[in-house]
């Protein structure tokens, strides 16, 4: 009998093993942005984003310069 052979990165098992945050209070406060994205990979704010404070978006570095290019050629 052959067994059924299981992928390991199935999106499934990746959102089975995610917390749900259930109020704003339950979010720390971070250190640093790798604090940040390793918190986030296990856990979800999908119950509470009408509740987070919405941040511009900030653009750096050769983003920046690729963006202000663009927006040059359009004008």
């Amino acid at each position: 009998m052959k067994m059924k052979k299981e992928s390991g990165n199935s999106s499934r098992s990746a959102r089975k093993g995610l917390t749900v945050v259930k109020s704003v209070s339950e979010i720390p406060d971070f250190r640093s942005d790798d604090e940040i994205a390793a918190w986030y990979q296990t856990h979800s704010t999908a119950l509470i984003q009408d509740q987070l404070e919405s941040v511009p978006a900030q653009v750096g570095g050769k983003l920046r310069s690729r963006l202000a290019a663009r927006r040059s050629k359009k004008n």
